[in-house]
Order: structure tokens, then C-alpha cells, then sequence
């Protein structure tokens, strides 16, 4: 029979081959194996029944009351327990008549432990135990307990519709049968327990080998949690990420059942201190050691029913209007660096567990129903609890997790540091190509300075030097000498100024002198002093001035116009010049433009006229002298006293506008 029964490592196979080994040993109705389930209760997990002799039980439950703590005391005490004849409560070793039965009044689990067997077994057998047997047809009883690790695992019994005794012998061989039953189930545990650790490591590197596919982080981490909630039988999961450091944001991936909260409230729970007590380790509501799951530094955190935890009530109004009832939080860190946290829900479920077979029709088990006095086991509004197994794959996911989380992270901050490395390389970049700007303008600005100031000077040694010879042959001679060193005096004079001036501006020395000035009167004195150039080159100056006043620096604005002025009589050998003043349109800034009709110029590199020592045709050999520094110094002085300035042209040889603002009123 041994034989037979260990030919399978498969559980129900075991149990079922030794059902049917017994009873075909014992010659008796029914032989069947109860198994105490882990919450107390029982069912019948296999049976071998003759044809209509007594009812079947199989598969059906119990609760735990219907075979009390005395009496499972009892059973691996005496270890075994013979009922000869039900009629006459006639029990193995029952010689000596005793007032007290088994009955769970009449019997404690301390008598059990404490009295001699034989004091016990002296007692008659519980006059409802009796009942329960006769009513379902049974005259004679056999059990054996079955043990797994010094534990009562189930009970192997052997019921006969007749009055009946054991041979001593046969009741040895069963015994034998029972302990062999108990060395068949811990192979089948072990082969389960493999088979169980199989599958979560075969989990658990489809989720590592998840980890390293050639996919973007977020899309891997999103694929990871998806397969968590679905391995672990949640309803739903939230992973989140905190950078170690806090270089980088904070970081949420969600999938199935949620909270019910706004995009305000999104953090909310991580920021419970359940979910801030993960960061120092510190202990937590409900959590299971380490000796009962995984050897692990991060325990897991859980919470059965969330309801019923005073410390998440504040929480609760998220969870309302969902069916969550139960979590559990996993710590994810790698070395001493906290990255997040892994959190997994349950929704809440009904169950119902029917005792004795609810749907049977059997009359024989009308009786033992009627003794339980209850039908079914009802659990409404609860969670499914998390089992070891289902908590040892969540603490096994933390390690790969982890890891990857770290890589993406680092991954991250490579990036970063790679990104801010190319910033400043591009900023070192345009420093060093301002700077060569810099230096060439610098350079163009020495060779055309240099040739700006050498010819007026130039001209005005040449001039004296036919003064000091007396190299003039009459008064009118002599006044052209004198007249042409004057000149050219004056031209180098006015170099220098606009260098000393540029200087000024860029070094921030310039003081302003703002008030309110009367605009036309101003104008009209700069028409005055550009008449006698006008009247030279015949080129008319007109003024169209409708705005009264301007709030400026009256030194300040006769400079820029005599500089714009001065380009426009320069730029236009042939035509007219116009000085037109407007309100914008805004009305709080009047618009001063110099309208030329003369060389124009190519706007693809107007605004490159308004930067120091830049003139639109640079070489050597341009028609129109000057350092290039007018409109540079017009710019700055406009900006100085709150305007702008800009230039116009519709092309090169159709004239020039330059225009700027001025503020209307002193600010308020």
C-alpha cells in the first residue's frame, strides 16, 4: 500500500490512492481524508465510498467548531480513535464506565494535555457526535490523524454502516499508512514548494529580463508595474520614484484601480507618513518580519483592511469611492539610497463558504446540518489577505526593481550632466567667438581708426607744412591753407570724440540731463546748423515736426541728429532729406525719423549698422569714410533715454529711414 501511495508526488493523487487503498484493506463503506484548511475550518479533499452504502462527502467544507481544539488534541494524542459500535457507544479502550463523555463541555484541551490517555478515552463518546454519526448512517468509526511537521494536517477516517471492530493489527497497519501519508504529503509540500518557487523566479526574471529590453525607461517601468499588479493578483498599483538626490522631479506610474483624487492630491499618498516611513525603515502599521517572508533590509508594509486602520483614516476620503480595501507597500532601495516605493491594492470581495453542501439532497445529512446551525460563512467588504508566497514574489521584485530604477536614474543624470556639459561648452563656444568678434572688430577698428585720423592729420600737416614754406602765391591762397588745416582739424577732432564717446557709453560714465524740451525749436536749430551743408551739396532739408514736446537730453538728441543727419547729407550726393516727427502708436512716445532719398541699403545687414566700428561697406576702399561709430553712439544714447531706434531702406539706391522714439512725458 505504501508503495502505491508514494508512486505520485502530486498531492491529490496521494490522498486519493490512499483512500482507496484503505478501505480496500479495511472492507469498509467509506474511507475518506479530511484536511484542516490554514483558517481553522476543514473539507473533505479525497474519499473512497461504496455504492449506495453511506452518503458522499467529498469536497465538502466545515467549519472549524465542528471539530473543536479539545478534540483535535485528543486526536494527536491518542492517534487513534475507534468507535466499534455508534448504537452502543462502544469505543477502544472504553472499559471503565466514567459519568463524563468527549463532549465539548464535559472536555477541555487541558484535560487532554494533561490527563493520562486512557482517563480520557475511559470516557464515553460525545452523545451528539453519536447522533451525528447515526443519522448519516454510520455504526462504526476509525480515525487516524494525519501529521505534517509535528502539526495536525487532516484525518484519516474509515466509516462503516454496521457495527464493527478493529483488529489490533489492522489498526497498526493503519497507522503505518497514516505515517506514511504524512511522509508522502511533506514530499508533495517540497515538490510543491518547488515547483511554486519555480514559478516565481520564472515571474521574476520575466520582470528582470522586462527590465533590460531595449525600450524607454518610462515605457519599461510602466510594463513592470502592469506585470506586478497582474502577477501579484491586485487590482491596481502605483510606482513611485524620488531622485536620491533631489536633482532629479519626482515621478508617478499608475495602472488599474486608483484613488479617486485630483491632480492636486496626486502625491497625497506617498506623502502619508505609512509611505514616509519607508525612507527611515521605521515600523510600520502591520508588517511582516523578515523571518516570515524574504530575508530583506526593506520589509514589506501591509495593511489588510484600510478601513479598520485609525492611522489611514485621514486617507480615507480618497479611498471612498473605490472598492480598495487592502495594500501593501514595498520599499525600493538600493545600498543605503531610497528610490521610491512599489504600492499594490486589493479590492474589497464577498465571499461565502457553504458547509456540508449546501445543494445536497442526501437526507442522511439533514441532521449534521441542522447541529451546525449555520449554512454558510459569509465575508463582505474585505480584501483578499496577501499570502506568503504572493508577499516573498513582491519582496523579490524589489531587488530588480531597484537595480533598474538606479540605472534609469544614473542613466538620467549622465544626460543631465551630458546636457549642462554641452551648454557650457556652447557657451564657451560663443564666448570664444564674441571674443574673436571682439578682437577682429578691434583689430578693424585700430587699421580704420589708424586710417580715419591719419589722413585728416595727414591733410593738415600737408596744409601747414605750405604755411611754414610760405608756399602761396596770394592772400586767397593763403586763406584756402589755413582753411583746409582747419578742416581737417576738425574731422580728427570729431573722430576722437565719437572714440572718447563710444567709451564713455560702454563704460556707463554717461550722466543724462532729462527734461521736457521743445521739440520744433530744437529741430529748427539742427536745420540751422546742417543749412550751410545742405545749401553745399543742394540737397533740401525739410521738417515736418508735429509734436510739441519731448521728454529728453537736450545735448543728447542734438548729438543724434546731427550724427542721422549727417549720414542722411553723406548718403545722398543727389535728392532731399526729410526730419518728420509723429506720435506713436501707443501715444506716449514721439517718432523722430531721417527720411534720405539717397544710396540706400541692403536690410539683410541693418542691424549689424548699429554695432560699433560696422559699416556697410567695410573695405578699405569704400567711397564714404568714417570709424563706424554714429549709429552705434545713436543707439546707445536712445536707449539711455527710454527709446528705440531702427533703420529702414527699400533696397540700395532708394533711400534710407532711420527712426527713433522718445518718451512724450517724464514717467510717473
Amino acid at each position: 500500500m505504501a508503495n502505491r501511495i508514494r508512486q505520485s508526488l502530486d498531492l491529490q493523487e496521494i490522498l486519493d490512492a490512499t483512500v482507496i487503498e484503505l478501505r480496500a484493506f479495511l472492507q469498509t463503506d467509506r474511507v475518506k481524508i479530511y484536511r484542516f484548511d490554514s483558517d481553522g475550518h476543514g473539507h473533505v479533499a479525497a474519499e473512497s465510498s461504496a455504492k449506495d452504502r453511506l452518503p458522499s462527502l467529498l469536497g465538502l467544507h466545515y467549519p472549524a467548531d465542528d471539530i473543536p481544539p479539545q478534540a483535535r488534541a485528543l486526536f494527536v494524542k491518542a492517534r487513534t480513535r475507534t468507535i466499534i459500535d455508534v448504537s452502543q457507544q462502544r469505543i477502544w479502550l472504553n472499559s471503565i464506565p466514567a459519568p463524563k463523555s468527549t463532549s465539548i463541555q464535559d472536555l477541555s484541551v487541558e484535560a487532554v494535555l494533561q490527563n493520562p490517555l486512557e482517563e480520557t478515552l475511559s470516557r464515553p463518546v460525545d452523545p451528539c457526535h453519536v447522533e451525528y454519526l447515526t443519522e448519516m448512517g454510520v455504526q462504526s468509526s476509525l480515525v487516524v490523524p494525519i501529521l505534517y511537521q509535528q502539526d495536525l494536517w487532516g484525518l484519516l477516517i474509515s466509516h462503516h454502516a454496521e457495527p464493527r471492530e478493529v483488529a489490533e493489527e489492522d489498526l497498526q497497519v493503519v497507522q503505518l499508512l497514516a505515517d506514511q501519508v504524512s511522509l508522502a504529503i511533506a514530499q508533495a509540500s517540497l515538490l510543491s514548494q518547488a515547483q511554486e518557487r519555480s514559478q516565481r523566479e520564472a515571474i521574476v526574471n520575466q520582470i528582470a529580463a522586462l527590465l533590460h529590453a531595449a525600450r524607454s525607461p518610462e515605457q519599461i517601468l510602466q510594463t513592470v508595474l502592469e506585470q506586478a499588479v497582474k502577477t501579484s493578483g491586485s487590482s491596481g498599483g502605483r510606482l513611485y520614484l524620488t531622485s536620491p538626490d533631489g536633482s532629479l522631479p519626482t515621478h508617478l506610474y499608475t495602472y488599474g484601480t486608483q484613488l479617486s483624487t485630483t491632480e492636486d492630491q496626486t502625491s497625497e499618498l506617498e506623502s502619508h507618513p505609512l509611505w514616509q516611513a519607508t525612507k527611515a525603515r521605521e515600523p510600520a502599521l502591520e508588517e511582516l518580519s523578515p523571518s516570515e517572508t524574504v530575508s530583506s533590509d526593506q520589509p514589506v508594509r501591509v495593511v489588510v483592511n484600510l478601513q479598520q486602520e485609525p492611522q489611514l483614516h485621514p486617507l480615507l476620503e480618497v479611498f471612498q469611492s473605490t472598492e480598495i480595501r487592502g495594500l501593501v507597500i514595498q520599499p525600493l532601495s538600493y545600498g543605503n539610497e531610497f528610490l521610491g516605493c512599489l504600492t499594490l491594492f486589493r479590492d474589497q470581495i464577498d465571499t461565502a463558504t457553504l458547509w456540508l453542501g449546501y445543494e445536497t439532497t442526501d437526507d442522511r445529512q439533514q441532521r449534521p446540518r441542522q447541529s451546525m446551525g449555520q449554512w454558510q460563512a459569509l465575508k463582505r467588504d474585505q480584501a483578499l489577505p496577501w499570502s506568503l508566497e504572493e508577499m516573498e514574489l513582491i519582496q523579490s521584485l524589489n531587488l530588480h526593481l531597484s537595480i533598474a530604477i538606479m540605472q534609469n536614474w544614473l542613466h538620467q543624470r549622465e544626460q543631465q550632466q551630458r546636457l549642462v556639459l554641452e551648454m557650457h561648452n556652447q557657451q564657451l563656444t560663443q564666448a570664444q567667438a564674441a571674443a574673436e568678434e571682439v578682437n577682429r572688430l578691434k583689430t578693424n577698428f585700430l587699421a580704420m581708426t589708424s586710417h580715419e585720423l591719419r589722413t585728416p592729420l595727414a591733410s593738415t600737416l600737408n596744409y601747414l607744412k605750405l604755411l611754414k614754406d610760405r608756399l602761396y602765391e596770394d592772400e586767397t591762397e593763403l586763406r584756402q591753407y589755413i582753411e583746409g588745416a582747419y578742416q581737417s582739424t576738425r574731422n580728427l577732432v570729431t573722430i576722437i570724440n565719437d572714440v572718447l564717446d563710444i567709451a564713455k557709453i560702454e563704460s556707463r560714465h554717461v550722466i543724462l540731463d532729462l527734461e521736457v524740451l521743445h521739440l520744433p525749436k530744437l529741430l529748427q536749430e539742427q536745420c540751422f546748423l546742417v543749412d550751410a551743408e545742405s545749401r553745399s551739396t543742394r540737397t533740401p532739408l525739410t521738417l515736418d515736426c508735429q509734436v510739441d514736446t519731448v521728454f529728453a537730453d537736450r545735448i543728447k538728441v542734438h548729438q543724434v541728429m546731427t550724427n542721422l543727419l549727417s549720414n542722411a547729407f553723406k548718403f545722398t550726393p543727389r535728392g532731399e532729406v526729410i526730419m518728420r516727427v509723429r506720435e506713436d502708436s501707443t501715444g506716449t512716445m514721439a517718432e523722430i525719423s531721417v527720411i534720405d532719398s539717397g544710396i540706400g541699403i541692403d536690410m539683410t545687414t541693418a542691424e549689424h549698422l548699429f554695432e560699433p566700428f560696422i559699416q556697410a561697406d567695410g573695405s578699405p576702399q569704400r567711397d564714404y569714410k568714417g570709424a563706424g561709430l554714429g549709429l552705434a553712439i545713436c543707439r546707445k544714447l536712445v536707449e539711455l533715454m527710454g527709446g528705440q531706434i531702427w533703420l529702414e531702406s527699400l533696397g540700395v539706391g532708394q533711400g534710407t529711414t532711420v527712426s527713433f522714439t522718445l518718451p512724450l512725458h517724464p514717467p510717473t
